[in-house]
This record gives structure tokens, sequence and C-alpha cells, in this order.
């Protein structure tokens, strides 16, 4: 999964709050819950994400790929500036 500049927000969204729920998600982004879904869908299936049942909820955790993937882009972006 190539990650657009949204989808690459929204990961670094999910690294920055562990434990957001897809509700959160779309409510900060401003985005509907069906784009999110989707977005969560493909980004499991890429192992970027996982999805943890707690308390009845669905708390969304990066992965370390996940993670690795937001640094090497945040340090791609910060490399472009100097």
């Amino acid at each position: 999964m190539k990650l657009s500049k949204g989808n690459m927000k929204l990961l670094k969204f999910i690294n920055e709050n562990p434990g957001v729920t897809q509700l959160e998600i779309a409510q900060e982004m401003g985005m509907s819950k069906g784009s999110i879904s989707v977005f969560v869908k493909k980004a499991k299936e890429n192992s970027y994400i996982l999805e943890i049942k707690k308390e009845q909820r669905i708390k969304i955790h990066p992965t370390k790929l996940g993670k690795d993937i937001v640094l090497e882009n945040t340090l791609k972006n910060l490399a472009g500036i100097c």
C-alpha cells in the first residue's frame, strides 16, 4: 500500500494517539467514518496498524512497521527542508 499524503496524515495521527477509535479519528481529522474504515482495513492488511478490543471498544494502535514508516517520512521531510 503506497501511502498518499492523506493516508500518511492518518497514520501519523494514530502514531501520536495510540488507542484511538475510528470515530475519534473521523472527528479529529474531519473525515467520514466510511473513509476511516477503508483506511483502517487497508492499513491492517499491510501491518501498519492493529486493532485491540478493549472495554467493548476497538482501539487502533500503530505497529512497529507503522511507526517506522512515519519516522522515515518525517526524516525525508526534514531532509528536504535543509
